[in-house]
């Protein structure tokens, strides 16, 4: 396999004249053999990746990654912020868009939703399954060799993008454990995809998924207009689903009304990984923060993202002595110990 040319990608700003650029990503040029084109992608590294050379990094694969980088990486490094965070660090690895029409969608249709033909812009649509490919069969290997990796693999997706991975989960061919979808075009080649993803994600699967649905108040779709049929048919979707989920699916949804298409993105990953991870985040309450309660919490998240996630020493070791500086917290320095040596021995 040829070497890959890496290019420093420099989208923040001068810290000062003395300092010069900050780097955030990585990116990446080369040639899939699979899609017979080439692809672009960039690589964000959380930044404990240098301080830990022996940890592994869950990945999160970031769909319109051009776009979505910058804001999502600021939302993991939210989310890790402060004495206790909600999610474990992350590797992103943003995709870059190359024709999302035709990647992100799951069946070829030159079919609007009201039944109207559709623009030359539909005459390549249908290539969802050979760019999943492309990323579960080529680009992942990839980031796998080159970076220190680990369960769970995450997809997050908007728009075609989040329809894409709901297709990925009905699909079941478990390259993913977690797949966020904000507000996924479920109106595209309706009712086929819709009716076909529905019945996937209600019958049993075969890999333990977990899937975070978002829908946006959005009062337009493709071909009517301005209609509520996109919307009210996601939500009546994400209601089936969630009230009905098969085996092997974890699954939630939310209706963010306040926010439409573009402006529910933040939130619903924000939302999205928080509830993913759902059980990272210590619970510090007073007579809950207990080895046995901790452990239980970190086993069910495990066996559901298919990961070996453990807590934090330095945040364990933090908690400890702010709890022996600070008895009015309640909170046991003995049990934050006696975690320590669960997980990390004397």
């Amino acid at each position: 396999m040829k070497r890959f040319i890496a290019v420093l990608f420099t989208m923040l700003h001068l810290a000062s004249a003395q300092a010069g650029m900050l780097h955030y990503a990585e990116g990446f040029n080369h040639h899939s053999t699979l899609l017979d084109e080439a692809r672009q992608y960039s690589v964000y590294l959380p930044d404990d990746y240098e301080q830990k050379p022996d940890q592994h990094f869950p990945v999160l694969y970031l769909l319109d990654g051009e776009k979505f980088l910058i804001e999502v990486a600021g939302i993991t490094q939210a989310l890790r912020a402060g004495l206790n965070p909600a999610i474990p660090s992350l590797i992103i690895v943003a995709v870059h868009n190359r024709d999302r029409m035709r990647d992100y969608t799951p069946s070829h249709t030159m079919v609007l939703p009201n039944g109207e033909p559709a623009g030359a812009g539909y005459a390549k649509t249908g290539g969802g399954p050979a760019f999943m490919q492309y990323l579960t069969r080529e680009l992942r290997p990839l980031i796998e060799g080159r970076y220190r990796t680990a369960s769970p693999a995450l997809l997050v997706g908007h728009s075609l993008g989040g329809l894409l991975a709901l297709d990925t989960v009905a699909r079941d061919a478990g390259q993913f454990q977690g797949y966020l979808s904000v507000d996924a075009s479920l109106w595209f080649d309706y009712p086929a995809n819709y009716q076909r993803i529905e019945r996937a994600l209600t019958h049993p699967l075969k890999h333990a998924s977990s899937l975070f649905i978002a829908v946006a108040n959005n009062p337009y779709t493709p071909g009517f207009g301005r209609s509520e049929f996109h919307r009210d048919h996601l939500r009546q979707f994400a209601r089936s689903v969630a009230a009905q989920p098969g085996q092997n699916l974890h699954v939630t949804s939310r209706y963010f009304e306040e926010e439409d298409h573009h402006s529910v993105y933040h939130l619903a990953v924000y939302q999205g990984l928080q509830w993913l991870f759902r059980g990272y985040r210590l619970d510090l309450t007073p007579g809950v923060f207990t080895r046995q309660a901790v452990i239980a919490r970190y086993d069910a998240l495990n066996r559901q993202l298919g990961s070996e996630l453990k807590p934090e020493r330095e945040n364990l070791m933090d908690i400890r002595d702010k709890a022996k500086r600070w008895p009015q917290m309640q909170i046991s320095p003995a049990e934050a110990d006696a975690l320590l040596e669960h997980y990390y021995g004397q």
